[in-house]
């Protein structure tokens, strides 16, 4: 017969300590699934996936921001740039137009005033003289004085009123100045005076006509 050597009271101890080894036993088996789902190769090849996206992401905005910059840039560049041809495109217009007799010019200068008649070579002398002075622009009897004007259309008449423009003082005294180009042209039946003015209009030269060669038949 055998003998029962544990009493009642340590039944229910070891049941309440087999309970607990149970739970502790289930809730380890839970922990680990739950670590091996984590630590799983094709979860982190999917963690490693999304990363990859989220950098390229990343880098193609940081590329775009990038891009537009530049193309910001190259815009304002190439409107300053365009801007400033224009500019100068106008101002090289306003140049050549005054220089071809095209646009009228108002400022101070001189006026020469002749009476009498002059020859070809009286006037062409004059001119040039007063150019190289440093004038702008000359008108002689209102007509303006353009690359191809022919002087020799102004000889003959009996007096004469020449418009210069430039810095009046200073063409005064070169046109007036003793042995200049006045006592150079100058004879008994002249009369020749200079007047300062402060405002003299050039008016609008002849418009340059082109001369084209034409073939001839013999």
């Amino acid at each position: 017969m055998a003998i029962n050597i544990f009493k009642k009271k340590d039944y229910v101890i070891i049941s309440i300590i087999c309970l607990f080894l149970g739970i502790f036993l289930v809730s380890q088996f839970y922990s680990s699934s739950e670590y091996k789902k984590v630590i799983q190769p094709e979860n982190s090849e999917t963690l490693a996936l999304e990363v990859a996206k989220l950098t390229k992401t990343n880098s193609d905005l940081r590329q775009e921001v990038k891009s537009l910059t530049s193309a910001l840039d190259s815009y304002k560049d190439t409107s300053e740039s365009g801007k400033k041809l224009y500019e100068k495109y106008l101002s090289d217009k306003e140049l050549y137009d005054i220089i071809n007799g095209n646009a009228p010019k108002t400022g101070q200068g001189v006026s020469v005033m002749v009476t009498g008649s002059l020859g070809t070579a009286q006037i062409v002398d004059l001119i040039n003289a007063i150019k190289n002075m440093g004038s702008g622009m000359i008108s002689i009897n209102s007509k303006r004085l353009v690359i191809n004007t022919d002087l020799s259309q102004f000889a003959g008449k009996s007096d004469y009123k020449i418009d210069v423009l430039g810095n009046s003082k200073l063409l005064d005294s070169a046109i007036k100045r003793k042995g200049g180009i006045l006592e150079q042209i100058s004879t008994k039946d002249l009369k020749i005076d200079v007047v300062s003015s402060e405002e003299i209009t050039m008016p609008i030269g002849e418009p340059f006509q082109f001369t084209y060669s034409k073939i001839v038949s013999s």
